[in-house]
């Protein structure tokens, strides 16, 4: 089975999401760096998430999973229409998935940045 690597930064980071989500844990994770993003707060109906926003000079810290293709594509499914899945290349130069703001999504209107 070909695992994919995927950087997290919120809610993905949290073991009862992804054992609700996958049907697993995914252990501890590596830290590791995102450039050229910021963090921003997306506003639900009962909840607030967190979501990545292009960002230059900017940096996320995350946690860096192996998964499979079929739970990237359970990932999907959770992460619904306000995220967006690409590929970037992290600060320790590994190239990783990573789900960030969706600039088609009718949620934007609710994202709001909380730095930078």
């Amino acid at each position: 089975m070909r695992m994919e690597k995927l950087f997290t930064y919120g809610t993905l980071q949290n073991p009862e999401t992804q054992k609700q989500v996958l049907g697993r844990t995914l252990g501890d994770g590596l830290p590791d760096s995102l450039l050229g993003y910021r963090l921003a707060k997306l506003n639900g109906i009962h909840y607030v998430y967190s979501i990545l926003q292009p960002h230059s000079g900017s940096r996320v810290e995350g946690l860096l999973f192996e998964v499979s293709s079929e739970e990237l594509k359970k990932l999907d499914d959770y992460e619904g229409n306000a995220y967006v899945r690409v590929s970037a290349r992290l600060v320790s130069k590994t190239r990783a998935w990573v789900y960030i703001e969706n600039p088609k999504s009718e949620f934007r209107s609710h994202i709001e940045a909380i730095e930078g």
